[in-house]
């Protein structure tokens, strides 16, 4: 199985460097207390290790929960 990291924001990029609050962005951090689930790669890994004190990483294996778009395209299948 890949594995993924489910990342959750935990502080502002306010009043940080440029360059951290453009990988925020960059791991599709916008708004405070959201959670993203993120593969398992190098350039990920990378991104995490700029960011490690303004977000929360937890490792999990599986298949990543269905987004709030992709349950939307399902219901309106049905």
């Amino acid at each position: 199985m890949t594995q993924h990291f489910e990342v959750t924001l935990k502080r502002s990029g306010v009043g940080r460097m440029a360059t951290q609050r453009r990988t925020l962005v960059g791991l599709g951090l916008s708004k405070f207390g959201r959670t993203v689930y993120l593969q398992d790669t190098p350039e990920i890994r990378g991104m995490l290790y700029k960011v490690v004190h303004l977000v929360d990483v937890t490792p999990h294996d599986g298949t990543p929960p269905p987004s709030r778009r992709q349950r939307e395209r399902a219901q309106a299948k049905s």
